[in-house]
């Protein structure tokens, strides 16, 4: 791995802390964040840019193509259900946690399609 991936991983999981915490406070409607759950949204980030992308590409190697990313979505919501949501007040915690989710995988397309038509660079694929 050389400094530039390494660059572009740091990038990629910073935006994602950043499209999580945003994801929060609109599901949450609490605009504020403590050091824990700042540090809960680093963890996330750091699943959502390391080991989802892992368990995809090991799928699509299985050959079962979309249901990777099927299995890497429902990855998703189960960690932030049980890292994230923890701290939000919340009524329905499932609920918050798949609609937290879909509203992030979302924010991380858009950003990762207008990093690669402005900058030819792939933010959220870099391995």
């Amino acid at each position: 791995m050389d400094l530039a991936v390494l660059a572009l991983l740091i990038l990629g999981i910073i935006l994602a802390a950043i499209i999580f915490y945003v994801s929060g406070a609109i599901v949450g409607q609490d605009w504020s964040a403590s050091g824990s759950q700042i540090l809960r949204i680093l963890v996330v980030s750091l699943i959502a840019v390391l080991v989802i992308p892992v368990f995809r590409d090991v799928a699509a190697e299985l050959g079962v193509g979309d249901l990777g990313l099927l299995f890497a979505f429902v990855l998703l919501v189960i960690a932030v259900r049980f890292i994230l949501v923890e701290e939000m007040t919340v009524t329905d915690e499932w609920l918050a946690a798949i609609v937290l989710s879909l509203i992030a995988v979302v924010l991380i397309y858009i950003v990762d399609e207008a990093s690669r038509s402005l900058f030819d660079v792939g933010l959220f694929r870099v391995f």
